[in-house]
């Protein structure tokens, strides 16, 4: 994709879409999330931590199985490579809500006894979405063979998260 094509089918001059998007980035961004209509995102909070990240790693195991959602990732991480200055722009967009509700719901675990009050959360959580991100751009694999790898991560985190 190059800002040309997109003005070319477009029906526009380069510049005017350069008016709207500084970038390439953005205008991804911009697309996917008009895509997948981005509404709030939050995880389950049943009261039991593990099982809540489990459903949520879960669903997205799913969700990243499908080619398009695939090609999709892919074309972000490509936006946002091709111009660093469009990465904190592309994650506040599309990662920022994710991180926001894992740091939530581990926080939610401080609080109810199941996370340690000094636990590293924010690298929890960092780990969690780079986990996610990680299968999607470099590992094709059944989502069977992703939830067993999800499963070991989160039994990995919770070993060195829990009060227990």
């Amino acid at each position: 994709m190059s800002m040309d094509k997109v003005a070319a089918n477009a029906g526009v001059g380069t510049q005017t879409v350069y008016r709207r998007w500084p970038s390439k980035a953005p205008l991804v961004a911009e697309a996917v999330m008009q895509a997948y209509a981005v509404a709030e995102f939050s995880l389950p909070d049943t009261g039991d931590l593990v099982e809540d990240l489990r459903t949520w790693m879960y669903e997205y195991a799913a969700h990243s199985a499908a080619s398009e959602n695939v090609v999709l990732v892919r074309a972000l991480a490509a936006a946002a490579a091709e111009d660093l200055g469009d990465r904190d722009t592309l994650y506040q967009q599309l990662t920022g809500r994710f991180h926001g509700a894992v740091m939530h719901r581990l926080q939610i675990g401080i609080s109810s006894g199941q996370v340690r009050t000094n636990a590293d959360i924010e690298a929890a959580t960092d780990a969690l979405i780079g986990a996610t991100l990680y299968r999607m751009l470099s590992v094709t694999t059944s989502v069977d063979e992703t939830i067993r790898r999800y499963d070991g991560l989160i039994d990995t985190l919770m070993s060195g998260l829990s009060t227990s």
